[in-house]
């Protein structure tokens, strides 16, 4: 791009970031009082840009006016149609790309499943299968995972579980931790379990999903046994493990591991209220529950 795009390109996402949309129309029309032949990469911004705002209108007047569209061109006015949830229009952009790559069936994928379209998600995956496995990636099986989760489907779960080794994506953490969290939530706790086992890397979300699992069925020893053979502690797992105790009505050893908490190492009093909130929610202590819970005592 020239210099005197790449300026307009800053602008735009200036836009994007403070949410302006004023600005940005006043920018477009600079760029068409400035620019006689605008290059299709900064249109494309500009579709981008108009997309990011939710302006649907502007956002296809660009796209129709653009002399040679390119995927982006597609991508873009293909994702504010996903985002918005206007599903028949996202289909049809779709049908109508000359070419689709990896980010243009995700948002097809996600559009469908982020506005209660599941079966039409589940289709588009099945004919991505068939015509484009070349573009699955991890983006595409964390989505449909979750997806499985949500339906509580567990036979296209395992199909998918499947589909990831098969394509060689076993070995990656990524999938680690919808796979472990939709096992868990269809009950499939020994599942999960196994897979985690055998993960050769696991990261820190991985961990804390295995562990509000097994929460979850009642495998309080389990998620004790992990909890503790972690070498390394974060907010993130004291929270998960005196959640797990009070839901498994254990709210003396919940305060117990509070307070070994508090009192590993020097806190600030910031720290404290911050650990403090994470107690009280736990025992669902918010301003209704503790005012309520003070007045029956009295």
């Amino acid at each position: 791009m020239s210099s005197f795009s790449n300026y307009y390109v800053s602008l735009l996402k200036l836009c994007c970031e403070s949410q302006n949309q004023t600005q940005s129309k006043k920018l477009h029309c600079l760029i068409l009082k400035t620019i006689t032949h605008p290059e299709t990469s900064l249109l494309n911004n500009l579709i981008s840009t108009y997309s990011k705002l939710g302006n649907l209108a502007y956002a296809h007047r660009v796209f129709d006016h653009i002399p040679q569209s390119n995927l982006f061109s597609w991508k873009a006015i293909l994702f504010i149609y996903s985002k918005l949830g206007l599903l028949s229009q996202m289909q049809q952009i779709f049908d109508l790309m000359p070419f689709r790559d990896g980010a243009s069936w995700n948002l097809a994928i996600s559009g469908y499943a982020n506005y209660g379209s599941s079966t039409d998600a589940v289709g588009v995956y099945k004919l991505m299968l068939k015509d484009a496995t070349m573009n699955l990636n991890q983006i595409t099986f964390s989505t449909m995972l979750i997806l499985c989760s949500n339906c509580r489907w567990m036979d296209l779960g395992r199909q998918i579980h499947g589909q990831i080794l098969k394509f060689g994506f076993g070995s990656y953490v990524f999938a680690g931790s919808p796979l472990l969290d939709m096992y868990a939530k269809l009950g499939l706790i020994f599942d999960a379990q196994g897979y985690y086992d055998e993960m050769p890397e696991r990261n820190v979300v991985m961990c804390n999903t295995m562990m509000i699992g097994l929460m979850w069925r009642g495998m309080v020893a389990e998620s004790k046994c992990l909890f503790h053979g972690l070498k390394e502690r974060d907010s993130f797992f004291w929270k998960t493990m005196i959640s797990g105790l009070m839901q498994n009505g254990m709210e003396r050893e919940a305060v117990d591991m509070f307070r070994d908490d508090i009192g590993r190492i020097h806190h600030g009093s910031v720290y404290i209220w911050k650990r403090l909130d994470c107690l009280w929610e736990s025992f669902g202590l918010g301003r209704r529950e503790t005012n309520s819970c003070l007045c029956n005592k009295n």
